[in-house]
C-alpha cells in the first residue's frame, strides 16, 4: 500500500501582473535594509508533503535528502567554508552527477541581524539573467567554457539550529506551471540592476512542502538550467494552523553553480 498523501492549507502571495512592468527596490535612498515591492496576490493553497511523496530531480527538479554533515555551525563563517562548503560540492557531484561546483553565496534568513523569509512566489534568475550571474562570478575564458556547455544554477537550502515549525519553504511543481505564468521583475539596488521571476497565480498550479524540516535535512531544487529544465518557484507559505508562538524559521540557503558532463 502506497504513503498516504499529506496535506495542509497555507497562503501564499503570488504577483500581480502590470503592463509597466513589476520592480523590487532595495536599499532605497539610501535606507539600508528597506524593500519596496509591488503588491502581491494572496491565495490559499493545499501543499502536499514530500515526505509522502519523494520527488525526483530529474522530472520535477527538485530533492529532499537526509543531509546529517551539512548540520553544522553554519553562522560561523571560517566553520562554513570549512566544513558546509566542500559537503555541499560532494553532495551535489554525487546526487546530480555534476562534474564541476562552484559555491557562491549562502544567505541565512530568521535570525536577528539577517534577511527575514522571501514572502513571494519567485525564482531567483530569469532567463538573462541566470547566464549573466555566470559571466559575474566567474574569470572570463572560463565563464565562456561554463557558457558554451550545459550548466545551472541550483539552492540547497536547510533549516538552521531548529526544525521548521512556522512558514516553511513550498514549491510550485514545475509540471503545473504555465509559461505564460512566469513575469519578469527587476530588481534595483543602489549599484547594479539584475531580474528574478514571479509567478502570477493560476488554478492549475499544484504546491508541495516538507514538514518539520530538521537541520539535518536539505532540499535541493534547480533556480536556472541551461538546456531547459524549468526553475522551481517556491516561497515561504504561511500554514492556516501555525501556533501563535511558534518560532521564526531559520534557515540557510546555498546558491551553487553546477556544470554537467559533455
Amino acid at each position: 500500500m502506497s504513503a498516504p498523501i499529506l496535506t495542509r492549507l497555507a497562503f501564499v502571495n503570488y504577483q500581480l501582473d502590470r503592463p509597466e512592468g513589476l520592480q523590487i527596490k532595495v536599499d532605497p535612498d539610501g535606507e539600508t535594509g528597506r524593500r519596496i515591492e509591488p503588491k502581491h496576490d494572496r491565495q490559499s493553497v493545499s501543499l502536499q508533503d514530500l515526505r509522502a511523496t519523494p520527488p525526483s530531480f530529474a522530472s520535477q527538479g527538485l530533492l529532499f535528502l537526509d543531509t546529517p554533515e551539512l548540520a553544522v555551525d553554519v553562522r560561523d563563517a571560517k566553520a562554513r567554508d570549512r566544513l558546509h562548503t566542500p559537503a555541499i560540492e560532494a553532495l551535489l557531484k554525487q546526487q546530480l552527477g555534476v562534474s564541476e561546483v562552484h559555491v557562491f553565496d549562502h544567505t541565512l534568513r530568521g535570525f536577528e541581524g539577517e534577511r527575514v523569509s522571501a514572502q513571494h512566489v519567485h525564482v531567483d534568475y530569469s532567463p538573462a539573467s541566470g547566464p549573466q550571474r555566470v559571466r559575474d562570478l566567474l574569470p572570463p575564458e572560463q565563464a565562456e567554457q561554463w557558457l558554451s556547455g550545459h550548466y545551472g544554477i541550483v539552492n540547497v537550502w536547510q533549516p538552521v539550529e531548529q526544525a521548521v515549525a512556522r512558514d516553511p519553504l513550498a514549491f510550485a511543481d514545475t509540471q503545473s506551471v504555465h509559461h505564460e505564468d512566469w513575469v519578469n521583475i527587476d530588481i534595483l539596488y543602489p549599484d547594479r540592476c539584475g531580474q528574478i521571476q514571479g509567478l502570477v497565480h493560476n488554478p492549475d498550479h499544484r504546491w508541495y512542502f516538507v514538514s518539520h524540516m530538521r537541520p539535518d535535512e536539505a532540499i535541493v531544487f534547480n533556480a536556472f538550467d541551461s538546456a531547459g529544465k524549468p526553475p522551481v518557484a517556491h516561497t515561504a507559505a504561511e500554514l492556516l494552523d501555525t501556533p501563535e508562538d511558534a518560532p521564526t524559521r531559520t534557515s540557510l540557503e546555498t546558491r551553487v553553480l553546477v556544470r554537467y558532463p559533455d
